[in-house]
């Protein structure tokens, strides 16, 4: 007869086999409900399958970041919270008002509230960062790699774009206040469309505005971005998470003079309205 668990005793475990294994947050559940939640039974299976044991030296690097976690967390709560994220980013000698790596990482940690982070997907997301990642000087020397990462490769950038979103806005609300996005915005963009090759490179028509980056120059320009800066503060509305998302497919895509627009394309009326806007002042 399967044990009866607790959703935190079935998490506990899911951590457990995925440390010891390596495996995947679904490979290591199924396992799991598999064998009825026998920790032993299901990582002997895992081996016997063909799932390989992760090497000594990251079995071992996983449990120093796992430390380090440890070091950073709120003893009253099972979670680093902000106290715990400040002394991080002191450590880690990062501003936590400007550092824009500092959304690479609540990406790639799992973060779901700013400044907090869960043991597993933090030990986890630094491995999947770099394996041999064991002390906070190797975290620190991993940030300049994040950096460049967010502002040259289009699929990561997107990705942290998208989660920012979720991070920023409050508790409970479907879109963003206009001064975060702002904010967000000319922390997110201008980078990016400097950057050779750019996560926002321009793309051609019939091209994927989700393809990799390329050398091509991003046809907005400051200029562009800062029209719509501009329209966005003559409008004063808060931001959907639909408007969000695409203007980062209308960024690589709209030319400088804004003539390829396709007006019946599926653009939030938003940027159809931020069209017009820009057309009247070029």
């Amino acid at each position: 007869m399967a044990r009866a668990l607790t959703k935190s005793q079935e998490k506990a475990l899911v951590a457990e086999f995925r440390e010891i294994t390596g495996a995947n947050a679904r490979d290591a559940e199924r396992a799991l409900k598999k064998y009825r939640w026998i920790l032993n039974l299901a990582i002997d299976e895992h081996f016997n399958a063909g799932g390989g044991a992760p090497s000594t030296s990251n079995a071992g690097n996983t449990k120093k970041v796992g430390d380090i976690w440890e070091h950073f967390k709120d003893p009253s709560r099972n979670l680093i919270t902000i106290d715990g994220f400040m002394n991080m980013c002191q450590e880690l000698e990062l501003d936590p008002e400007s550092d824009i790596v500092l959304f690479c990482l609540a990406s790639d940690l799992g973060s779901k509230s700013i400044g907090e982070f869960a043991k597993e997907p933090f030990v986890s997301g630094w491995a999947e960062i770099d394996p041999s990642i064991d002390s906070v000087a190797k975290m620190k020397a991993a940030l300049p790699h994040l950096r460049k990462k967010l502002n040259t490769d289009a699929a990561y950038f997107k990705k942290v774009y998208m989660h920012t979103f979720d991070l920023s806005k409050a508790e409970g609300a479907r879109v963003l206040a206009l001064d975060t996005a702002l904010s967000m915005w000319e922390l997110f963009i201008p980078p990016a469309m400097a950057a050779k090759p750019s996560a926002l490179s321009h793309v051609g028509t019939g091209e994927s505005p989700s393809g990799s980056a390329t050398k091509n120059p991003n046809l907005l320009g400051d200029s562009g971005f800062q029209l719509w800066l501009d329209f966005q503060k003559s409008r004063n509305k808060a931001v959907s998470k639909d408007t969000w998302s695409l203007f980062i497919d209308f960024v690589r895509t709209i030319d400088a003079e804004f003539k390829e627009y396709d007006e019946s394309a599926a653009w939030p009326s938003t940027i159809d309205e931020f069209v017009e806007y820009a057309r009247e002042r070029r």
